[in-house]
């Protein structure tokens, strides 16, 4: 059962309720509808990958097709085997023909993990091109995708899709103009220019233990509860060590409707 977690505000008192992991992923699914933007926001290794594939776990299926767009080269994290058998996604170099595609929706296969697979590329720049040129063609493909056919776009690194790779532009079109066919889900580690529509459009949001005043700065852009208030309230989130040796922490959620409560670890 959720517990009460409360905390002071200056002359206010805000109570929120605070819900198990598992209690949270079924409400999800069961709230979660076609074009629902998600977003994420908290420090690399905070647990926000964990929680997103877990969330996709519980709205996937074959006619809800996934896309996600994995930043680092050459199987550098070893989140993605997991996701890929969690979710029965097929890890790619690129996007598949729609021949190839049609067939693998008859395989029942969910989606696909797009993680360029080459090695010793050279320098970052090589890396960053060849990136924008296979994730260009995905977020192409999902925009586009005709009525009827729903697709998530998942962007495990955000910043780095939109700064590095330059593809804010093109990973706005689906944030403003892709609902109900086309939802965006953004995880993202820094909040410095990153496109606003990456808090404004989401009807789920998440954030996690931050101390990054650059992120704070951005709450207000949420449309949902007083930024300071959200700021006060993620100062008291607990954190905890993975079995992997990271420092992983709970993290606030909050719906658009105004519904808001701390989910565990």
């Amino acid at each position: 059962m959720p517990r009460t977690l409360a905390y002071g505000y200056q002359n206010d008192r805000v109570l929120v309720e605070e819900i198990s992991r598992r209690d949270f992923l079924n409400e999800f699914g069961q709230d979660y509808h076609d074009g629902h933007h998600v977003t994420g926001i908290g420090p690399s290794g905070k647990g926000k990958s964990t929680l997103f594939y877990q969330c996709l776990a519980q709205v996937i299926s074959p006619d809800r097709m996934v896309y996600s767009l994995h930043g680092k080269v050459g199987g550098r994290d070893p989140t993605v085997p997991r996701a890929a058998k969690m979710l029965n996604l097929r890890v790619v170099d690129r996007l598949p023909t729609d021949s190839r595609i049609k067939f693998d929706r008859k395989r029942k296969h969910n989606g696909y993990i797009i993680l360029p697979l080459e090695k010793n590329l050279g320098t970052v720049e090589d890396e960053n091109l060849l990136l924008r040129d296979r994730f260009g063609e995905v977020v192409h493909h999902c925009y586009v995708t005709p009525p009827g056919k729903k697709v998530i776009l998942h962007v495990n690194e955000t910043h780095q899709a939109q700064v590095d790779l330059k593809l804010k532009k093109e990973l706005e079109g689906p944030l403003m103009r892709g609902a109900p066919d086309c939802a965006e889900w953004n995880e993202i580690q820094r909040g410095r220019n990153v496109s606003y529509m990456c808090y404004d459009s989401p009807e789920h949001l998440f954030i996690f233990k931050d101390d990054d005043e650059s992120n704070a700065r951005r709450y207000a852009e949420f449309g949902t509860g007083d930024s300071r208030e959200i700021e006060e309230l993620i100062s008291y989130l607990k954190t905890e060590r993975s079995r992997d040796g990271r420092t992983i922490s709970q993290c606030l959620y909050m719906r658009r409707d105004g519904g808001m409560f701390v989910i565990d670890t």
